[in-house]
């Protein structure tokens, strides 16, 4: 027998017990092909609100140093551009200035001035490239959680619900007293207002339809939530879309006239028999309450007397500005709503207010490939933001405007100065090609020659291509093309701009965490969780506010003084 045959077992041996070692160290999933990743960190709500304190405590360590005064904001407005990355931020800026006639590269979107801006990291405890409801969950209540919850941590189950709820920075302002609101182009019930008021294990749950038959005497759907529940039921406004999720649908011949396709379109209708809209008719019944479900009510409330202010302008999701209704029996746009919000919100006997405020169907038109009412929705929400700045005090309202994450768009080529940004991307020479594209979507068979309206992801046939002018690229249904065919396009996983402007703002700043974001607010605001590192919420502070711009005066003055004492003690040396 040969040594090496000798051994063969052995070797066999050693070969399975470290085959064996190898997968319980690495998690290696040979079932999915996979290796199963486990956080290096606990991930729970205690270490998130840390990590976030930490950071807060580096940057104020830092401004320290530069003897910066603490300030105070007495009015917050947070602005999230759903699924508005950096290249959806560059492209709607050019779109907005060729709108206006010019070239479009040199133009200023309102909040390009900012004072400050960072960078925000969006991924989800548990997935890379995140959902609308962890990031928003992160970015208003400081604490970074799983794909697809609402204002729990990542702790959640079906039976601790309870205990993984985490608080907002809507709840933290209403505990100080300040009125508070959200603004939205989507439903009121989907996942980034939602993330302000509401605690699920799915953001699916919008009404008592969604919610699994097991789980509804343990889980209230969202829309309930807001209306029965701490701090939804206490929120001064509340705009946007989603009159099926309350049981108060319209007439089929008063909803809107274009459908657009994509899971995002997909509704909610209650199946309880209740209509949450007239419960919170009864309930403010006898206060200054007002309920709008069309431009014109809307406009005929008396704004800066109302208390509590309810608008529910569509069935589903608002309609998209390229084709929204713009007549009195229509639907108001994002910025007509914002200032109305700041209307009711903003009262000079207040302890002030908390806002926010979503350009939602940004996010819903990427994911359809629809790249033209993708970035008039981004001017849009510019607009809204340029109506705050008009209508506010930045010396006491901190203003911050960002996106819970990307997409999977790319803006390339080699176009020319000023080329329509909707337009070709050419190099020389090459087969037309667009300035926009993304990565995968549904726009994929709309450019094929064989496209069709059932899009499946085993697609075998890749056949021949159609030509940009062979197709009707000035329909509101055109697709940009995708290199992959998806029913609905992804998010993207880059980091995300926040800018920032008014108390609190010098706070933004560098790479940070996305659950950062909501510090910043409680710092800033004296509200929440961080209030208690910030000097300027101490009520001496505020009630002596010369003697905190001066804070620097009884160090001048000792220099002062010392050197008149040495001044002195030379001349009675010489006499």
């Amino acid at each position: 027998m040969a040594f090496g045959s000798r051994f063969a077992p052995t070797r066999c041996l050693l070969l399975l017990l470290s085959g064996l070692l190898f997968v319980l160290i690495c998690g290696v999933d040979h079932a999915q092909g996979a290796s199963v990743y486990k956080s290096p960190n606990l991930d729970d709500a205690r270490f998130w609100r840390r990590n976030a304190e930490n950071y807060l405590k580096q940057v104020l360590a830092y401004d320290e140093n530069r003897r910066m005064i603490p300030s105070a904001a007495k009015n917050i407005i947070i602005f999230v551009g759903d699924g508005m990355g950096i290249a959806s931020l560059s492209t709607g800026r050019i779109y907005k200035g060729q709108r206006a006639g010019r070239s479009g590269e040199e133009e200023q979107l309102s909040f390009d001035g900012f004072p400050n801006t960072g960078f925000s990291k969006t991924y989800n405890t548990d997935r890379q490239v995140p959902d609308s409801a962890g990031t928003a969950t992160a970015m208003f209540s400081g604490i970074k959680t799983k794909y697809g919850v609402l204002g729990v941590d990542y702790t959640i189950t079906e039976t601790n619900l309870e205990a993984a709820k985490v608080s907002s920075f809507i709840g933290w302002a209403q505990a100080e007293g300040k009125r508070t609101g959200i603004v939205t182009t989507t439903r009121v019930t989907h996942a980034t207002p939602a993330a302000c008021y509401a605690h699920t294990i799915n953001r699916n749950y919008e009404c008592d339809a969604k919610v699994p038959v097991n789980m509804k005497t343990r889980i209230k759907d969202i829309a309930r939530q807001m209306m029965e529940d701490a701090p939804g039921k206490d929120l001064n406004v509340v705009l946007g879309g989603g009159r099926n999720q309350f049981g108060a649908s319209m007439p089929d011949h008063l909803k809107p006239e274009y459908k657009f396709q994509g899971a995002m379109e997909k509704t909610c209708i209650r199946t309880d028999g209740r209509n949450l809209v007239q419960e919170w008719k009864r309930r403010w019944n006898g206060t200054n309450a007002a309920y709008a479900w069309k431009t014109s009510d809307l406009r005929d409330v008396d704004l800066d007397k109302v208390e509590h202010l309810l608008g529910l302008f569509n069935d589903d999701h608002l309609s998209y500005e390229t084709v929204r209704d713009r007549t009195p029996n229509g639907e108001p746009s994002l910025s007509e709503m914002t200032e109305a919000a700041i209307r009711v919100l903003q009262r000079s006997d207040s302890a002030g207010f908390a806002l926010m405020v979503e350009g939602g169907r940004i996010d819903h038109a990427h994911h359809q490939n629809h790249a033209h009412l993708a970035l008039a929705e981004v001017v849009e929400l510019d607009k809204a933001v340029e109506t705050a700045l008009n209508m506010v005090d930045l010396d006491e309202t901190l203003i911050l405007v960002t996106a819970d994450h990307s997409h999977a768009m790319t803006f390339n080529g080699y176009p020319d100065r000023g080329n329509d940004i909707l337009g070709y991307g050419n190099r020389p020479n090459a087969t037309p090609y667009e300035t926009i594209t993304y990565a995968n979507g549904p726009g994929f068979l709309q450019h094929r020659w064989n496209s069709s309206s059932l899009l499946t992801e085993e697609s075998t046939d890749w056949a021949t291509w159609l030509k940009l002018d062979q197709l009707n690229r000035s329909e509101v249904t055109y697709r940009h093309l995708s290199a992959f065919p998806l029913p609905d396009e992804t998010h993207g996983g880059e980091d995300v701009a926040v800018f920032a402007s008014g108390p609190g703002a010098n706070l933004v700043r560098g790479t940070f965490e996305q659950n950062y974001i909501a510090y910043v607010m409680s710092y800033a605001g004296c509200i929440g969780p961080a209030k208690r590192l910030n000097i300027a919420c101490d009520d001496a502070f505020r009630s002596a506010p010369t003697k905190a711009s001066g804070a620097r005066r009884p160090t001048i003055s000792i220099v002062l003084v010392i050197g008149l004492l040495l001044a002195i003690g030379r001349l009675v040396g010489r006499m």
